[in-house]
């Protein structure tokens, strides 16, 4: 007992944690080597550049629906009519009185032109007269409001509601896209800004069709993902050899593989 208890008074706390501090210090790490070329590449998915939800701006029955999913329209062509008898009804009205308001503005100026009323009544007369002129123009707004236009020219995603349905503003009524402007979607390895740059072409070989098709970065993303370590990548795909544009359909995706040589002259 007395030799462990002199073992412990020679044993120093302080020794020990000098030792473990020593012993803790990290060697030195080799230079980080250039970002190596890829080899497996990285997946790309076809996206439309014009790709939106439309819905109601008015609250109404739903009385035509011209379009159906998967189906393509023109741009400015009608995709759904309400039934607008009400708002119509409105504008017929607001038409009225500022046919009203104008004869009051008329025969205010005869009346002042015999020193029967004075000038305020007329200045009345002709506000009243622009009222009813701007409750004109919001009823042809909301009358317009009631067929609602392609804003490009695509296809038909999805259509979220029937004819004969009564909705509030602000339902969704289509999803479209265009399927004419499509761009490619790439989420690369942030090691890679040390040598992807704007104008790095690429290779893309489509899943769904096993076709292989030539492709050029045109944006690179603002962000590097803390936790991926990845950012996105935008780029376009090009014309073939004899000027036609790739058959692609938006939601098709691939895998992207750059040019090694062009990759190493970018890195210089």
């Amino acid at each position: 007992m007395q030799k462990i208890s002199s073992m412990m008074c020679r044993f120093r706390p302080s020794r020990f944690l000098a030792a473990l501090s020593i012993a803790l210090v990290p060697l030195p790490l080799a230079a980080a080597d250039p970002a190596p070329a890829p080899e497996g590449g990285v997946r790309a998915l076809i996206e439309a550049r014009q790709h939106a939800v439309l819905s109601s701006e008015i609250a109404g029955r739903i009385g035509r629906i011209t379009v159906e999913a998967g189906q393509s329209f023109k741009a400015g062509q009608t995709l759904i009519a309400f039934d607008c008898s009400h708002y119509q009804a409105a504008v017929d009205a607001a038409r009225a009185n500022l046919r009203a308001a104008d004869v009051t503005v008329r025969q205010s100026r005869r009346l002042e032109q015999l020193k029967s009323i004075g000038g305020a009544e007329v200045e009345m007369a002709e506000v009243k007269a622009e009222a009813a002129r701007a409750d004109l123009r919001k009823a042809e707004i909301e009358v317009r409001r009631c067929d609602v236009k392609a804003p490009f020219d695509g296809k038909v995603v999805e259509q979220r509601i029937r004819e004969h349905e009564s909705v509030p503003a602000g339902t969704a009524l289509l999803e479209v896209l265009s399927d004419r402007d499509l761009r490619v979607e790439l989420i690369v390895p942030s090691s890679w800004l040390v040598w992807l740059k704007p104008g790095q072409r690429f290779e893309l070989r489509i899943d769904e069709t096993g076709e292989a098709l030539d492709g050029e970065v045109t944006l690179i993303g603002a962000r590097v993902d803390p936790v991926s370590q990845s950012l996105k990548v935008t780029g376009k795909l090009l014309a073939d050899k004899q000027g036609n544009a790739p058959n692609l359909v938006a939601g098709m995706s691939g895998t992207a593989r750059f040019n090694p040589a062009e990759e190493a002259k970018g890195a210089r």
